[in-house]
């Protein structure tokens, strides 16, 4: 990366020059001990933790767009004691089964498992279909991205699609399984509400969340929202760069160095500490005016009064009849 952005190697250094460790540091080459290697990474992601959750970053909520999956019916069932096979060109090796419903003569079954192309269980275990039943697959949920961390505010269907549809109110789980006891809008195109439900923890990933929709998609949308990221740790050859980019560099190093400063030296100075401060009032006044409207509008008081009143959160202004005032 061209610009100023710090990334892994560039914390390693400045924290072995400030420790008067090896300066050509290496996670794989024994240039520093088991202990430095340990204790790098430590103060690295304290540092980080500190500097993400000091501020309402607004590099920490991105957007995000969702396509919903369209509908899918190719071929005919079969369906004994639960176990469902495909015929007529089933191609279910190239979804997500368990993420559908199957719909069968108007009545919805959850998808337990998929074998390959035409072979899947469903949990009802008493549904029975002769050969060449007719069926259809919809889909309801969608898993998030790895470092989503919750939405803010509502969803939104792309400019072209919004026309005719409202945004997608976020609800509970509870009243999304609510939802689906009744058969209403089983046929609609357009998606409602959703739910934000986690996902079973895995132990080697960490927690991951997906969304469920009602009702379930039946043609291919676009939902755009914004979320909160949960920051990654920073690694030697993936994640190298952190959150925030050229911007906060300084306020990110300092973060990792004060860390160092308080657990690695002897405490009797507070240098480091102080320098992240200044640094992050700076990040933070930045971010601040990166976010804020250039405008406020202007305000016409009420009565025969020709008072207006034009502000502007980026210049911390407001100007009654021509005179400045600050914003507070």
């Amino acid at each position: 990366m061209p610009d100023l952005s710090i990334k892994y190697l560039d914390i390693q250094k400045n924290v072995a020059l400030m420790l008067g460790w090896n300066r050509t540091p290496s996670d794989t080459v024994g240039t520093w001990s088991a202990n430095q290697i340990s204790d790098f990474k430590l103060i690295l992601s304290s540092g980080l933790r500190k500097f993400y959750s000091a501020h309402e970053w607004s590099f920490l909520y991105p957007r995000y767009t969702l396509t919903t999956s369209p509908a899918y019916s190719t071929g005919t069932v079969t369906i004994v004691a639960g176990d469902v096979t495909g015929a007529g060109g089933t191609a279910w090796s190239a979804l997500d089964a368990t993420d559908y419903w199957l719909v069968v003569n108007g009545t919805r079954y959850e998808i337990a498992s998929r074998t390959n192309d035409n072979s899947m269980t469903i949990t009802d275990t008493t549904l029975a279909a002769p050969a060449g039943t007719k069926y259809s697959m919809t889909r309801y949920k969608y898993t998030l991205p790895a470092n989503f961390g919750g939405f803010v505010g509502s969803l939104t269907y792309a400019p072209n699609q919004s026309d005719y549809y409202r945004p997608v109110e976020l609800v509970s789980d509870h009243m999304i399984r609510r939802l689906y006891m009744t058969n209403v809008l089983d046929n609609a195109t357009e998606i409602v509400r959703a739910a934000v439900t986690p996902q079973a923890f895995a132990p080697a990933v960490g927690q991951r969340w997906e969304l469920h929709t009602w009702p379930s998609s039946t043609s291919t949308m676009h939902l755009t929202g914004t979320y909160r990221v949960v920051p990654d740790d920073l690694e030697s050859t993936t994640n190298v760069y952190p959150l925030g980019g050229a911007q906060h560099a300084n306020t990110i190093l300092y973060a990792v160095l004060s860390e160092a400063e308080t657990r690695l030296w002897d405490n009797t100075t507070s240098a480091y500490a102080s320098r992240y401060h200044e640094c992050l009032a700076a990040s933070i006044e930045f971010d601040r005016r990166q976010g804020a409207p250039e405008t406020l509008g202007v305000v016409q008081f009420p009565g025969s009064s020709d008072l207006t009143v034009r502000g502007s959160l980026a210049q911390e202004k407001a100007l009654y009849e021509g005179h400045e005032s600050s914003i507070t």
